[in-house]
């Protein structure tokens, strides 16, 4: 077995070499006791497995407190210092300080909001019209 076959049979059948059928798991065991890129494929895709099975990774409680009561920190740090070019502190201007936060949490809450995109096939008989 070649091992770009064995690399094909790890992405379609899985690591668990007992599953295989008994030709492909005999030829794939030959290559294993032979090839160490073989053995690194199997053991890089075990533990791709293993990481796929852990738990899912949360962000820590208040995080998205904590970033906007920063952006509106820096909002009001760059308001307080003085620019040449823009306008000045005291004029009427649009409040910083509410904006950036508002970007962020709707960039944080957008892939949550977002409704699932599905692709029928053509000629499905639902509706295409929105």
């Amino acid at each position: 077995m070649e091992l770009a076959a064995f690399e094909d049979l790890i992405d379609r059948l899985g690591d668990e070499l007992s599953r295989w059928p008994d030709d492909q798991r005999l030829a794939a065991e030959a290559l294993l006791a032979e090839s160490a890129e073989a053995r690194a494929l199997l053991d890089e895709a075990r533990a791709l497995r293993e990481a796929l099975k852990a738990p899912p990774v949360r962000a820590p409680a208040g995080l998205a407190d904590r970033i906007v009561a920063a952006a509106e920190k820096l909002a009001k740090q760059v308001a307080a210092s003085p620019d040449q070019d823009g306008p000045k502190s005291d004029e009427k201007t649009d409040k910083p300080g509410k904006v950036l936060p508002a970007l962020l949490l709707a960039l944080c809450l957008m892939p949550a909001l977002a409704p699932e995109l599905t692709v029928e096939p053509q000629g499905s008989s639902r509706s295409q019209s929105l």
